[in-house]
């Protein structure tokens, strides 16, 4: 495979990443509102979500400076907690481009763990620490999605309309083969269920799809031309502060719309790709040092 192709294979859609566009449109939204509402109510809103992350490097964005940020997707399935998906962004202004590194969760790193081990045993500070020393960089900014709580954003945005590939039954919903219609968030939240031990894959499947559908949602909402009422506005507000904690301040949020808004609109992405060893899924050690090469050029 020659460098043109690889770097296309290694660029293509992922529908993991589809969960990290959400949270970027949502900010952008959230801002957006302050001319259309009362300010100290959106501020009020979007400061719910704030963390502090103590191991993150600080930076400052009015600078315009490359900055980093950790998305990390968890929740519980079938009563066990879960690391759905752990991106590393790069945002750089002189590029004008964010490069989204995606890490396969389920496979076995060259450091032998893998990233659903080390967050079942420390969390999200584990999977910060793995990511931080395999790749020896600097994380300036966290964003920890709850996959549990995400169908609040659904509901408050209007809910969805998804094809179902096979009928199933759960939590009191019965969800038939074909298209299905999700308006209220315990809906999506047992439509997301793992339903046993075999449906791991399926339900992640069904995470990605939802995630999917609601990207499109904000998508329109992002490209309005008339504008709903506040209370609309604040809902999604609410649904987003109540699924998403980060270290993004709202200072923070204003200036990377002002400043980092073209960077945002044009993305890449970096996969990991794995290879099978005695039926485990593997991360090779030139595969990481080849996508770490092509990620640490998003740097510059």
């Amino acid at each position: 495979m020659n460098q043109k192709k690889r770097r296309h294979y290694r660029k293509k859609k992922h529908t993991v990443l589809k969960v990290i566009s959400i949270i970027f449109v949502l900010v952008i939204i959230a801002v957006a509102s302050i001319a259309y509402a009362a300010y100290r109510n959106v501020e009020s809103t979007f400061s719910t979500s704030y963390e502090n992350f103590p191991k993150t490097t600080s930076i400052d964005l009015k600078k315009s400076k490359i900055f980093t940020t950790l998305i990390i997707a968890t929740g519980k399935n079938n009563s066990k907690n879960t690391a759905y998906a752990t991106v590393l962004a790069s945002t750089n202004v002189k590029t004008n481009q964010t490069t989204f590194m995606n890490f396969p969760v389920f496979a076995t790193m060259p450091n032998q763990k893998t990233i659903t081990e080390v967050y079942n045993t420390n969390g999200d500070d584990g999977i910060f620490q793995m990511v931080k020393d395999l790749l020896n960089v600097s994380i300036n900014k966290v964003i920890q999605i709850d996959v549990n709580k995400m169908g609040s954003l659904v509901q408050a945005t209007g809910g969805i309309t998804m094809q179902n590939p096979k009928a199933f039954n759960a939590e009191g919903y019965e969800f038939k083969q074909g298209t299905v219609n999700l308006q209220t968030a315990d809906q999506v939240q047992a439509y997301m269920t793992q339903i046993d031990d075999t449906d791991l894959d399926a339900s992640i499947t069904r995470i990605q799809n939802v995630s999917m559908e609601l990207y499109g949602n904000i998508q329109k909402i992002a490209h309005m031309k008339k504008l709903e009422s506040f209370n609309y506005y604040r809902e999604i507000l609410y649904a987003f502060s109540n699924t998403v904690k980060t270290n993004i301040s709202f200072n923070d949020a204003k200036t990377i719309v002002m400043s980092y808004n073209k960077a945002l609109k044009n993305t890449s992405k970096l996969n990991l790709h794995t290879t099978d060893e005695n039926g485990a899924k593997v991360v090779s050690q030139t595969e990481l040092d080849s996508v770490k090469t092509l990620f640490e050029k998003s740097l510059k």
